[in-house]
């Protein structure tokens, strides 16, 4: 239970949350990007392939502000900081450089660019509908040679399968030329890309191997292209993105729910020749 001398920070553009400034004795403070927040943010633009500029509206000053994190959702998390850090006392030039100097998360919008000038944008870590509908605001604004995505399956679809799918297929056809696919749903997405108008040609299915999804790409990649790599956790999509980034990948099972990263278990070059898979 909050006492009137606490902080209630609030997401001030959710509905499901702002009513509880009225159920509290806290001193309430609201952030989001509606001018009735106390601290907002104004004219958010993707800056690629840096991060995502933006003004800030706090304390009674307006910055401009340029954090490396992607998308227009990232920047709710970066209020909050500000939120926090202003009612415990901290400066927003105390606040602001910390802020700006936050790298994203491993596998959570993470930028890398390749040697030949390709940028993957790396989303592997999970696969929820919100989290491939928020990928794909991003990539649908970054301005690329090409655009290309190689997408598993959802993770715990919230509905009937074959509609989420093909809804997704026929969104990729008005963001991406070319699209990848892993995991069992190929049928699925497929058919809602063709409906979207993505030409058949440019629709692979790569099974349930990573090997095979990283093959197709190697040696078509080229310099401003974007490659989107979005996966549940349990299908280790990431295991792409390590083989275009030059590592020497063997391991090439179609399920593990080890809960390590690729990048960390000895098994993504030595390989499941031979041995017995026991996750």
């Amino acid at each position: 239970m909050l006492t009137p001398s606490g902080w209630a920070i609030l997401n001030g553009d959710d509905p499901n949350v702002r009513w509880m400034a009225d159920q509290t004795c806290a001193q309430v403070v609201t952030f989001g990007l509606a001018e009735s927040n106390h601290i907002r943010a104004s004219d958010v633009t993707l800056d690629w392939p840096n991060g995502t500029l933006f003004k800030l509206h706090a304390d009674g000053e307006i910055r401009q502000v340029r954090i490396r994190l992607f998308g227009r959702h990232m920047v709710y998390p970066i209020l909050a900081a500000v939120a926090v850090s202003l009612a415990e006392g901290f400066t927003l030039d105390q606040v602001i450089p910390a802020l700006e100097s936050l790298p994203p998360t491993p596998g959570r919008l993470e930028v890398v660019k390749l040697g030949n000038g390709t940028f993957l944008l790396r989303d592997d870590y999970k696969s929820t509908l919100e989290t491939i509908d928020t990928a794909l605001d991003v990539l649908s604004q970054i301005p690329a040679q090409r655009r290309i995505v190689v997408l598993g399956d959802v993770s715990e679809p919230p509905g009937m399968q074959g509609p989420i799918y093909r809804q997704i297929g026929e969104r990729l056809a008005s963001i991406v030329s070319r699209a990848v696919f892993l995991g069992g749903n190929f049928r699925r997405y497929a058919t809602g890309a063709s409906r979207g108008g993505l030409p058949k040609d440019a629709l692979i299915n790569a099974g349930r191997s990573a090997f095979k999804a990283a093959e197709v790409l190697r040696d078509e990649l080229g310099p401003d292209d974007v490659v989107l790599i979005k996966g549940r956790d349990n299908q280790k999509v990431e295991r792409v993105a390590h083989s275009l980034m030059g590592r020497s990948v063997r391991c090439d099972i179609d399920f593990c729910d080890a809960k390590v990263v690729c990048a960390e278990c000895p098994m993504l070059e030595r390989g499941w020749k031979g041995k017995r898979v026991v996750i």
